[in-house]
């Protein structure tokens, strides 16, 4: 049985200075210096559980062919995901459009999850990869800009909560998480879109898409996007490149949820049955080959 100590607060320290200093001071049974955190136990809300062997990172990469890049090493776990998330920024603000397909291989586990997960009142997070890592993680996101609130009595910028986030998974680089996620929100500069990954890497730009089905959105991103888009045309856009991605990708589909970021924060704009989509852009094909 391992030995295990409970992390709590702790773990907002990953990538700080105090963090290096305590796994310096830990070491394993064998001497070798313990990666943080070491064994944690379950059964606290800010807890989770990570192999219980002397080199975890290791472990991951010897079971998990999800971590070893893209070839398969003969792992005994492979991890089967699918997705399609995307965002976009224009004129009047951010365009958030995602499925709500989760998937365990080629099982359809479910059709109504919640994709896109709202950090505060003008920050949102989506979610591709793992639904645990990225559910708790911006979770987590979400506690770090609540201190940072408190301590500096503003408001924290969508440059600085996606630094964090990078932070963060940055440290635990090599652990088997499994995240693509786009950190969006207005700030004092305006809007503000960025994608962060378990690798750490952080980009920001004006338009991603991330996910199985990300490369059918992208065909028709990359066709119809431009800055200066109105409202329905964005909301449009953003259906429409799920709705291609849902219909291509079977590891994408249920239901398409769509989010709208302004000054005033964001708004939920609709949620669409992604069959209903299809057969509303079957009839405007219809009209047009007339």
């Amino acid at each position: 049985m391992c030995n295990s100590f409970s992390v709590t607060n702790n773990i907002l320290d990953i990538g700080t200075r105090r963090a290096d200093e305590r796994r310096k001071k830990q070491l394993y049974s064998d001497g070798s210096t313990a990666l943080e955190p070491a064994f944690i136990c379950s059964g606290e809300p800010t807890n989770f559980n990570i192999p219980c062997v002397p080199n975890p990172a290791e472990y991951c990469r010897t079971n998990f062919a999800s971590v070893s890049g893209t070839k398969d090493s003969g792992q005994d776990l492979k991890f089967a995901k699918g997705t399609t998330t995307l965002a976009f920024k224009f004129n009047d603000g951010i365009i958030v459009s995602v499925d709500s397909r989760s998937t365990t291989g080629n099982v359809i586990a479910s059709q109504t999850v919640d994709k896109v997960l709202p950090i505060n009142k003008y920050l949102l997070g989506t979610m591709a990869g793992g639904a645990a890592d990225c559910s708790f993680w911006i979770r987590n996101l979400g506690v770090q800009c609540r201190l940072y609130e408190l301590r500096h009595k503003k408001r924290i910028s969508v440059a600085h909560a996606s630094k964090l986030l990078a932070n963060t998974l940055r440290a635990y680089r090599g652990y088997g998480l499994s995240m693509g996620t786009m950190i969006t929100g207005w700030d004092e500069t305006g809007p503000q879109l960025y994608y962060v990954d378990n690798d750490g890497t952080r980009l920001k730009g004006n338009l991603f898409s991330t996910g199985s089905g990300s490369t059918y959105a992208y065909g028709i991103l990359d066709n119809y996007y431009r800055k200066d888009l109105s409202l329905n045309e964005a909301i449009d856009l953003g259906k429409r490149a799920i709705y291609h991605a849902t219909h291509r990708d079977a590891m994408s589909g249920g239901y398409n949820n769509l989010f709208h970021v302004t000054k005033s924060g964001w708004v939920k704009i609709h949620s669409i049955d992604v069959n209903d989509l299809h057969y509303e852009f079957q009839e405007e094909k219809k009209k047009n080959q007339k």
